[in-house]
């Protein structure tokens, strides 16, 4: 055997369930090298062409690399939820959640049901790494073989700890302080039938976040200034969420942590976030991105629709509606501000009604759009709401908006005097 292909001959073979002779597999890869192929991707051809399968590579989870293929980990699952998506028009289930070893925590997305459930630990090959809000996640696809451990593992302890505003995606082991503002029970379905969890808002000196409890524990009531350990965080619609299980220590504080109401926050502090929650930001009106103005939506799922026809529901009577999606800026950064038909009424004016009859007149939805323009870009608003970050940038979902009754001028003003002193 020609000494310069023994290692990749060697590396071959380790991937094959059956004997291929040497000198066979030597001729094959010169050919493909002759064609220019690269060396690995000639070896996976070649794995692939013989009916075995390239043997995975073992990653610690704080090492895996967005882009990796055909990873092999070990872990053991902390979360896991049942999603519905659409993908290329038709609806699809897959599975996210979070899990972790010793070296870290990670979330996943399983494209396929593997019947996981929190406190498993698998061993999945053929997984991939994905970039996911600027971090890695790790996939489990078609290819992907999924094994249940018996054995345990030293997962990664982190008990420092951490104000709500410090928490990410993907935390576990999550020690926070916060004092508990309102409570909803409500009930959900899971595979194991009907599961009442808790829902709630938390906040400690400065910043909100929603929290859910999958226990009804004695220490989650409103009005309670709590200490909890081994808590995880996942994001809900953009937004971080504190999530509290079985496995979450609850202690009441003697001590009671008080929220105090910001009175904004600065986009260009916003853009180092995941997302926040209940945060107001105000700025100018740079300008209205299109699909803003009058819109049309489909009566069973609310997505935007064109002439009718939805991609999940196909021909259906549409729902008219109206909105505004706009760049708001204060200066340090720029974000994309949603406005529901509500908001709309309110700083514009100007109600679906009137809107389909200026579109009727004008005989274009365009002029209802033009129409905003002139009565909104250049101006300064406030807003509140929950601010997510996604493919498309940092969006702000409002639930009010409004003209400060501070003007520009007031402002100069006070700038002014901070200069002179």
């Amino acid at each position: 055997m020609q000494i310069e292909f023994a290692p990749h001959v060697e590396e071959i073979k380790r991937a094959l369930d059956n004997e291929i002779e040497d000198s066979d597999i030597i001729a094959d890869l010169k050919k493909l090298l002759e064609y220019r192929v690269p060396l690995n991707e000639a070896k996976r051809s070649l794995i692939k062409k013989y009916g075995g399968s390239e043997k995975s590579t073992v990653r610690k989870l704080k090492d895996i690399q967005i882009g990796e293929h055909n990873i092999e980990i070990t872990g053991q699952v902390v979360e896991v939820t049942r999603k519905t998506v659409t993908i290329k028009n038709s609806e699809k289930i897959l599975f996210s959640g979070v899990i972790c070893d010793e070296t870290s925590s990670r979330s996943f997305t399983a494209w396929s049901d593997f019947n996981l459930n929190p406190g498993d630990v698998i061993s999945v090959t053929q997984a991939y790494v994905r970039n996911w809000q600027e971090r890695p996640e790790v996939n489990f696809g078609p290819r992907s073989k999924v094994t249940k451990l018996t054995t345990k593992i030293q997962v990664m302890k982190d008990c420092e700890l951490k104000k709500l505003a410090e928490l990410r995606d993907g935390d576990i082991n999550v020690h926070t302080q916060f004092t508990i503002l309102n409570i909803d029970i409500h009930e959900i379905n899971t595979k194991d039938g009907s599961k009442k969890i808790l829902g709630a808002i938390a906040a400690d000196e400065d910043t909100k976040l929603p929290l859910t409890a999958w226990i009804l524990s004695p220490g989650l009531e409103v009005g309670n200034s709590i200490d909890v350990k081994n808590a995880y965080v996942r994001s809900f619609r953009g937004v971080p969420t504190l999530n509290i299980n079985e496995s979450t220590i609850v202690t009441k504080l003697g001590n009671k942590i008080e929220y105090m109401e910001k009175q904004g926050i600065k986009i260009g502090d916003l853009i180092m976030k995941d997302g926040a929650y209940d945060i107001v930001v105000e700025g100018n009106i740079l300008s209205i991105r299109p699909g803003s103005g009058l819109i049309a939506r489909c009566p069973e799922c609310s997505r935007v629709i064109q002439k009718g026809m939805c991609r999940v529901h196909e021909k259906v009577d549409e729902k008219s509606d109206m909105r505004i999606k706009a760049i708001i800026d204060d200066g340090t950064g720029a974000l994309t501000l949603v406005l529901d038909s509500r908001l709309t009424q309110k700083i514009c004016g100007l109600n679906i009604e009137e809107a389909q009859k200026i579109a009727k007149i004008n005989m274009s939805q365009k002029a209802v759009e033009d129409d905003i323009k002139r009565k909104i870009v250049g101006k300064r608003f406030a807003a509140r709401g929950n601010m997510s970050k996604g493919e498309f940038g940092i969006t702000l979902v409002a639930s009010d908006a409004w003209e400060p009754a501070e003007t520009i001028q007031e402002q100069a003003q006070k700038l002014i005097g901070r200069i002179t002193g």
